[in-house]
């Protein structure tokens, strides 16, 4: 149901089919596997990532004020400052997600990635539309009781790597998503939950353990996406 982007996976169709059957424990097996193989990379990527949010809030947020009837002007211009440092922060947010992605492709693929690989995000403008309409959808969902935003949130899961990997625009890999991550939901939510667990516990360690668990979760999710699919995996 998923069939290769044109000229195969990766420049010199590199891979072999994987297991057909997904297995959690395999999936954050293999996560791990390949981030230990190759952390500093992982590692330094993760502390960029962080360090560029950081720098954003702190351009857009990082000062006080209050609000009067004196400054009324200050306080809409800076309004008006906080809502375009959150769209900043969103755009910017997509596209590290996406050089992640691009990452975790390659370490599937059996190739250990470098700093350029992350940089190799595919089209730029279904990687940010696909995050507006994920987070759109989620935030809305949110709204509608919570439990409409979380599973929008969870089918929507895989949308970033359809559009890395095969180059689909937003609408279609937010559908192949939804296809996807319901052939096998079970198995899936449990995965999600995992990781969901594994990362507070990194968060818990004074958020060291984070420059650990993001890279172990994202190789892990990617995985999942490409035994899913029946995509190549290189063990």
């Amino acid at each position: 149901n998923y069939p290769p982007p044109p000229g195969g996976f990766g420049s010199e169709g590199v891979g072999a089919p994987g297991p057909t059957r997904l297995s959690v424990g395999d999936a954050i097996s293999f996560g791990w596997r390949k981030f230990s193989a190759n952390p500093g990379v992982w590692i330094v990527l993760v502390v960029i990532a962080f360090v560029i949010q950081a720098l954003i809030n702190g351009i857009f947020n990082g000062f006080d004020y209050t609000q009067d009837s004196d400054n009324i002007s200050f306080t809409t211009a800076f309004s008006a400052t906080n809502l375009i440092g959150t769209l900043v922060t969103a755009v910017v947010g997509y596209l590290i997600e996406a050089a992640f992605v691009r990452g975790a492709l390659s370490e599937v693929d059996g190739r250990k990635p470098a700093f350029g690989t992350f940089l190799q995000v595919g089209p730029i403008g279904a990687v940010i539309l696909t995050g507006l309409l994920v987070g759109i959808g989620t935030s809305v969902g949110l709204v509608l009781c919570i439990l409409p935003g979380l599973v929008f949130a969870f089918l929507t899961w895989w949308a970033m790597p359809f559009v890395v990997d095969r180059n689909q625009d937003a609408i279609t890999a937010i559908k192949s998503s939804f296809t996807a991550i319901k052939s096998n939901a079970g198995t899936l939510i449990l995965l999600a939950l995992a990781l969901i667990g594994i990362n507070i516990l990194g968060a818990l360690l004074c958020g060291l353990g984070l420059l650990v668990s993001i890279p172990v979760s994202i190789i892990a999710s990617t995985y999942a996406y490409r035994i899913t699919t029946g995509g190549p995996v290189v063990a």
